[in-house]
């Protein structure tokens, strides 16, 4: 069967842009979050808080969300954001309990602001007419996998009607995580260059700073004692200003007040370092560095300058660079400064998901500070860890299976020419259809994907009356494959890019001799692939290939010999119509070649097809779907040429996690230049799948 699949926006890292989701203000948005650490007492409704931040406009809102039930780990809240713009960009910050009931909405901007609150990745969705959702995460793996979840239980089916059908869906989770690897290696990129740029630039200020404090310092020595004594006076009461400036958290007027302190007694060291703290504090990251690296340290300041050039390196995003200066501090067993170095090295390395580095600082901390703070944020990280590793036992499952089961009127089993419909008494009945998969994973990475898949689908017919029809009987298939897929997730040629090679075998039973007994007719030997490429936000190019080579074991030789080597290949580009892709036009195109055995089963094919899907009401989507085909037998006895057309509607209902229900209508029309290839029918089809991961 063909399928279609459709998402919704997820934001997998601190990254998201406001070009990537909009949330409408005028409607509610629900709020969703699991959460293990947060159930704290079993035998009550346990609470917890968030911060939810508009990234362009930086108003912030605590969003309290109450647990389901008793022990559930499930916490939700409905929330109105009334701040007078149409739409904001959210962002999702942990808020630890310390602050859960703060109004001072000010220091949380500033703990956003030096990157002390978590960001968590979230996954957002809304229909037109029904209330937003918000579901939080706590890794962009869980996120991954609930969109992943959520992309199959409103997947949308068609049937076969193209020779597209067995290509790859048009973006499917595999696409969306290529994307989502593209962007972060492109953000890698990016920091790396940035880095390297903020080295060079180091490297350059650090030279022209040693040669000015050279200058200045032989100008010193050629002073008369007096005029020194003096600029020492005035370098003593600037530096002094400074101090009181800096106490007063007027760091713009102390790092003046410390520059020209420095400036006066270029020997006065402490004066020259505290100009290099205030420069921190300006934000003035990589020119700190630059003078903290080349101020001689003191006994008494030695620690902290380490301590500050690794806040410097954390806000260049420097992270392996921050880690050692705070591992350092940290090693000290200072009371003061090794516990804020111990947390800022447990956020670089959450950051960076070293997650066990991480708890090992988290913990250190509430095991040596004696700041309340400090000990509720950490706890708040430490809760984080313990939901992702929860979560990575949850991953570790590499069993998926699929069941499902439908029911079908044809109207016309048989395919029965328009020139002989008239003349058959029985043309439509009811056809049962039902099947499963089994996948067995065992390579999940982020970049790479290998699976075991075996599949199994049958169908059985019967009139109108659901009585057994032998002539209808002998057209039901029984289809066994067996597929190893492997995908690659990344870029390529400056895009997002995902890959799949998937070789495999698939043998058909039927009783086409109306014995009772379905044989084996055709044995195949199949190679598939698909390239799907990122070109726009909202604009994915897949390109499919597949060749195959069908061994036949009917009784038919010479012209009629159907063992054939098929080659195709074809494209489908996926338009989304909107930010969160849960609409979009898919245009198809396919070419084919069936060299068979026997002349008059050789065809050339080609395929085109538009489709557009979108949701609907009660949590649905809807899919239609205008297909067309020509296939032209040159090589046929008598000569064919068949024009073939279709129309299908579908619609699909997610029932829960699980199971999901759908109801589809199809159209056809065979205009053939072989008469008995010329007919007409209409398929209604209504079908049940539950999916699992046991």
């Amino acid at each position: 069967m063909f399928r279609y699949f459709f998402s919704v926006f997820i934001c997998l890292t601190s990254i998201c842009t406001a070009a990537q989701t909009r949330v409408d203000t005028s409607k509610p948005i629900s709020f969703k979050y699991m959460s293990k650490a947060w159930n704290k007492n079993p035998t009550a409704i346990d609470s917890g808080s968030f911060v939810l931040r508009d990234s362009a406009s930086k108003k912030i809102v605590t969003i309290q969300l109450l647990e389901t039930g008793e022990s559930t780990g499930e916490f939700i809240g409905q929330y109105n954001i009334s701040w007078g713009e149409a739409q904001i960009t959210p962002e999702i910050y942990v808020l630890p309990k310390s602050l859960a009931a703060s109004k001072d909405q000010k220091k949380i901007d500033n703990l956003i602001n030096e990157g002390l609150l978590l960001r968590k990745p979230f996954f957002f969705r809304a229909d037109p007419k029904s209330a937003q959702e918000l579901e939080i995460f706590d890794t962009k793996e869980q996120a991954t996998a609930a969109l992943d979840a959520y992309r199959k239980s409103h997947l949308a089916v068609l049937p076969p009607t193209s020779s597209l059908s067995s290509a790859a869906t048009p973006v499917g989770r595999p696409a969306l995580e290529a994307q989502a690897a593209a962007n972060a290696l492109e953000e890698k990129t990016r920091q790396s260059e940035a880095a390297a740029q903020l080295l060079s630039e180091r490297q350059k200020m650090e030279a022209q700073e040693k040669l000015r404090q050279a200058k200045l310092r032989q100008e010193q020595e050629a002073m008369a004692a007096q005029e020194i004594a003096q600029r020492k006076e005035q370098s003593r009461k600037l530096g002094e200003k400074g101090l009181e400036l800096y106490k007063d958290k007027i760091f713009i007027e102390a790092e003046k007040a410390f520059s020209q302190a420095s400036d006066l007694d270029p020997q006065n060291e402490t004066f020259y370092y505290q100009y290099g703290v205030t420069l921190y504090k300006n934000e003035k990251y990589n020119r700190s560095l630059v003078i903290l690296t080349i101020s001689k340290a003191t006994e008494a300041n030695s620690l902290e300058r380490e301590y500050y050039m690794g806040l410097n390196y954390m806000k260049l995003k420097e992270l392996d660079a921050a880690i050692a200066k705070f591992q350092t501090v940290k090693s000290k067993d200072d009371k003061v400064l090794s516990p804020s170095a111990a947390f800022f090295a447990g956020v670089a390395n959450y950051q960076k998901e070293n997650f066990d580095e991480a708890k090992s600082n988290f913990e250190y901390v509430l095991d040596h500070s004696q700041d309340p703070n400090l000990d509720s944020q950490s706890e708040t990280y430490l809760e984080q860890i313990a939901n992702i590793a929860a979560f990575k036992r949850e991953q570790s499952r590499k069993y998926f299976v699929n069941l499902n089961i439908g029911l079908m009127y044809d109207s016309n089993i048989l395919a029965i020419s328009n020139s002989q419909a008239s003349q058959q008494t029985e043309l439509a009945g009811f056809r049962w259809s039902y099947g499963g998969s089994v996948e067995y994973r065992p390579i999940y990475t982020v970049n790479h994907e290998f699976s075991g898949v075996l599949s199994l689908s049958d169908m059985y017919s019967t009139d109108k009356k659901f009585k057994a029809a032998a002539n209808f009987q002998s057209t039901d298939p029984w289809l066994l494959t067996v597929y190893f897929p492997y995908r690659y997730k990344g870029s390529a040629l400056g895009k997002a890019y995902q890959m799949t090679l998937s070789p495999g075998y698939e043998t058909t039973r039927m009783d086409v001799n109306q014995t009772g007994t379905r044989k084996v007719i055709v044995n195949s030997t199949v190679l598939k692939t698909d390239h799907t490429f990122v070109m726009k936000e909202d604009w994915f190019a897949t390109y499919t290939g597949e060749i195959r080579r069908d061994m036949s074991l009917l009784d038919s030789s010479g012209d009629d010999d159907q063992t054939a080597t098929k080659i195709s290949l074809g494209s489908l580009q996926t338009f989304f119509q909107d930010q969160k892709k849960t609409q979009a036009w898919v245009g198809e195109v396919g070419l084919s070649q069936n060299a068979a055995a026997g002349r008059n089963s050789t065809y050339n094919r080609f395929d085109l097809a538009a489709t557009y899907f979108a949701p609907w009401k009660w949590d649905t989507t809807w899919t239609a779907r205008l297909g067309f085909y020509n296939a032209n037998y040159n090589q046929h006895a008598v000569g064919r040429v068949d024009n073939d057309s279709s129309l299908a509607l579908g619609l699909r209902k997610p029932l829960n996690l699980n199971w999901a229900a759908t109801l589809t209508g199809v159209y056809t029309i065979n205009s053939s230049t072989l008469a008995s290839s010329d007919y007409s029918k209409y398929l209604i089809m209504s079908g049940f799948s539950w999916t699992a991961s046991p």
